[in-house]
């Protein structure tokens, strides 16, 4: 996907896929691609993204 970033170790917040999550370069989209989930980012500091720490 050219423009997009994948989050290692991002959860789905819709199909709960660990690492299916995609960043737009810019920071504005957040794609799953197991899913076809869909959040468009409006800087309000609030996350919807959960990250599996190891």
């Amino acid at each position: 996907m050219k423009g997009y970033k994948f989050i290692a170790g991002a959860v789905c917040p819709s199909c709960g896929d660990i690492d299916s999550i995609v960043l737009k370069n810019d920071d504005s989209i957040v794609k799953c691609i197991s899913c076809n989930y869909f959040e468009k980012k409006d800087n309000n500091g609030e996350e919807s993204i959960r990250i599996i720490n190891d």
